[in-house]
C-alpha cells in the first residue's frame, strides 16, 4: 500500500519505518523543515518502561489544587492551570478527574506499562539493527524521594510494578548516592528513591534523525516544510491530504501529529481527547563531570526529570494547563533550574541556559490513542502525553500492524481511539 504519515517527530518516523519494514511505499509529511523539531526536540530524555505512569492519580486533584494556588501566589509549583472559554478543556479536565481513583490508576498504569516495555523492546532491536547511536544511557533510572510522602507514595506504584514482574529496588538516601555519586553534595536533601534498573536514557531527536536518514537511503519520502490545510474525505474515507503544494493521495493515512492531531482532525467530526499540556526544559553544558548526573533521576516533589546527555544536561519540568503556545521565558523553568542546581549545584553550568517549551499531547487516562477512527482509511497514533519517548517504537509497531492487517503482538484493543475514557 501507498501510506502518507502526517507528522515527523519521533512517532511519526518510527510509525515510517515500521509501516515500510512491512513492506509499504511511505511518504512522511511535516510542517517543520527538520525533523523531530517540536515536541520531540525538547523531550527529557527517559526512556522509562518501568515507569510510564498515569498523571490520573489518587491524590492528584488536591495536589493540582495546590500547585494551581501556588502559581497563581507566584510560587514555584509543578503544574500551572490557565482556564479558558473551551469547551474541549472542560470536558478534557472533566474526563482527567474521573481516572483519578485507584482503581482507575492501577488499570491505566499497568496498560501503559505493557505499551512502555513492548516499546523498549523494540526500541533495543532498531538501536542494534541499525547501529544508531543517539547519547544513550543503560543501567536505570532514580526516582527519586524529598520527604517521607514520596516514599510512602511509591509503595503503590511498587505494588503495580510487582505484578506485572518489573525489577525495581527502594533504595535510601546513601543508596541513591551510590547510584548516582554526583547526587553526594544533595545527600542531605534526599530521603529515599526508587531505582528503576530497567530504564535508559537518550537524546531523542539525535535518534529520530539518525532514523529518518536511514528512511530516507531506503526509499522512504519526506516532504519537510509542508503544511496540511485540510485531509479531505469523499464517500466515507479520506481521498487526499491538501497542501498549499498540492494534494497527496496514498491508499491509507496515518495521523501522528501530537496535539496538532486535534485541530486537524476536527473538521472531520472527531473529537479526539488529547489535550496539550505545555511542558518546560532547560539544556545546560556540563561543568564537573563528577559532579552531574550519571543518567536520569526524576525529582518526583518537583516533577522534574534530570537527564545526562552526552556533554550536556537536561531539566524538564513544570506543566502548564490552558496554554496553545509555546513561548518560554527565564521565569518560566525556574523550577527545574532549582531542582537541578539543588541536586547537583557542582554539575551543571547554568551561566548557560538554554530554553525550550512544547505541548505535550495528554490524553485523560494517560495512554496514546493508537488504531482506527471512523474512516477505514484514516488511522491514528498520537496522545503520548510526556511518555511519546518511551513509547513511541512499539505504539508503531502495533498501528503498522493494524495497518497491514497483522494481529499484533501485545493486546491492544483498549489502546483505541475509541475507547471509551
Amino acid at each position: 500500500m501507498r501510506i502518507i504519515v502526517l507528522g515527523a517527530g519521533i512517532v511519526g518516523v518510527t510509525t515510517a519505518y515500521f509501516l515500510r519494514e512491512r513492506g509499504h511505499e511511505v511518504t512522511v509529511v511535516e510542517r517543520r523543515a527538520e525533523v523531530a523539531a517540536e515536541t520531540s526536540v525538547g523531550n527529557a530524555g527517559h526512556v522509562c518502561p518501568s515507569y510510564a505512569t498515569p498523571w490520573a492519580a489518587p491524590g492528584m486533584p488536591v495536589k493540582s489544587l495546590k500547585w494551581t494556588l501556588q502559581s497563581w501566589l507566584g510560587i514555584e509549583a509543578a503544574l500551572r492551570f490557565m482556564p479558558r472559554m473551551d469547551t474541549h478543556q472542560w470536558k478534557w479536565l472533566r474526563q482527567f478527574l474521573a481516572q483519578c481513583t485507584p482503581e482507575r490508576y492501577a488499570v491505566n498504569k499497568a496498560r501503559m506499562g505493557r505499551l512502555a516495555r513492548y516499546s523498549h523492546t523494540q526500541l533495543k532491536q532498531i538501536r542494534e539493527r541499525l547501529n544508531i547511536q543517539y547519547e544513550q544511557t543503560s543501567g536505570g533510572n532514580l526516582q527519586l524521594f524529598r520527604n517521607q510522602e514520596g516514599v510512602d507514595n511509591a509503595g503503590l506504584s511498587t505494588k503495580v510494578l510487582a505484578e506485572a514482574g518489573v525489577p525495581f529496588e527502594l533504595l535510601d538516601a546513601d543508596g541513591c548516592v551510590a547510584f548516582d555519586p554526583g547526587l553526594h553534595a544533595a545527600r542531605h536533601e534526599i530521603k529515599g528513591g526508587l531505582l528503576m534498573p530497567m530504564d535508559e536514557t537518550g537524546n531523542c531527536p539525535l535518534f529520530a534523525r539518525a532514523l529518518a536518514g536511514w528512511l530516507q537511503a531506503h526509499g522512504v519520502e519526506f516532504h519537510l516544510s509542508t503544511e496540511v490545510e485540510a485531509i479531505e474525505v469523499e464517500g466515507g474515507q479520506v481521498k487526499g491530504v491538501r497542501t498549499k503544494g498540492g494534494t497527496l493521495r496514498a491508499d491509507a493515512y496515518v495521523v501522528a501529529c501530537a496535539a496538532a492531531s486535534v485541530p486537524m482532525l476536527k473538521p472531520l467530526g472527531l473529537d479526539l481527547p488529547i489535550y496539550p499540556v505545555k511542558g518546560y526544559a532547560i539544556t545546560v553544558p556540563v561543568a564537573d563531570p563528577a559532579g552531574a548526573p550519571r543518567s536520569g533521576v526524576m525529582d518526583e516533589y518537583y516533577k522534574v526529570a534530570i537527564t545526562r546527555m552526552g556533554n550536556n544536561i537536561r531539566a524538564a519540568g513544570t506543566a502548564e494547563i490552558g496554554s496553545w503556545d509555546t513561548k518560554v521565558t527565564p521565569r518560566d523553568c525556574a523550577t527545574a533550574i532549582k531542582s537541578l542546581k539543588n541536586l547537583y549545584p557542582h554539575g551543571a553550568d547554568l551561566a548557560r541556559v538554554e530554553y525550550w517549551a512544547g505541548l505535550r499531547p495528554m490524553t485523560p487516562d494517560g495512554a496514546p490513542l493508537i488504531g482506527a477512527t471512523r474512516y477505514p482509511n484514516l488511522w491514528l497514533n498520537a496522545g503520548h502525553g510526556s511518555n511519546g519517548w518511551t513509547t513511541a517504537c512499539g505504539a508503531s509497531r502495533v498501528i503498522a500492524d493494524k495497518v497491514s492487517g497483522v494481529e499484533t503482538e501485545i493486546e491492544s484493543g483498549d489502546l483505541s481511539p475509541q475507547r471509551a475514557i
